[in-house]
């Protein structure tokens, strides 16, 4: 009997299993929408350094989307490793010797999407991004930061949406 029974498994566990050859374009999808800003103040120092008086703690930043309806949404994924749709990108897990804000915007409109970044009770920033996308891919190929264009995507080089802000 536990011979038929561990043959019965057998049989199912090799059934079950299916050779993934043809890479079945379906199963796949690209999402590449996140940003990474550096901010320093008109002085050079690091706004996101936690040795800084003056930066921007990640407990206080909230971030927000406007929805296509007009409806401004906070963003929270509890399911997330980034649940607020954002990570303070420290030294030591970059190994570079500045901190960084990795943004995931919003992606619920493809052209002029709008995300809000509240740093505090007083100071918000305006991120609006657009997308190329297909059946198996959306990515970000144009961020402005406070209306003002930071970046367009040049398919010829690959220059990454990193980008140093100065604030005052």
């Amino acid at each position: 009997m536990k011979k038929i029974f561990f043959l019965l498994l057998a049989t199912a566990l090799i059934v079950s299993c299916s050779s993934d050859d043809n890479n079945n374009d379906n199963d796949y999808y690209n999402l590449d929408t996140d940003i990474i800003f550096t901010f320093k103040d008109s002085n050079g120092n690091d706004l996101l350094n936690p040795n800084n008086p003056n930066a921007y703690l990640s407990e206080p930043i909230k971030i927000f989307y406007l929805k296509e309806n007009g409806e401004i949404e906070e963003v929270y994924n509890s399911n997330l490793d980034a649940s607020r749709n954002f990570k303070i990108i420290t030294p030591e897990d970059s190994g570079s010797d500045i901190y960084a804000f990795q943004l995931f915007p919003n992606t619920y409109i493809m052209e002029n999407a709008v995300t809000y970044i509240e740093w505090n009770d007083t100071e918000t920033d305006i991120i609006k991004t657009n997308y190329r996308y297909g059946d198996n891919y959306t990515v970000c190929n144009k961020v402005w930061y406070n209306d003002t264009n930071v970046w367009t995507e040049n398919t010829d080089i690959n220059t990454g949406r990193i980008f140093e802000i100065i604030k005052n």
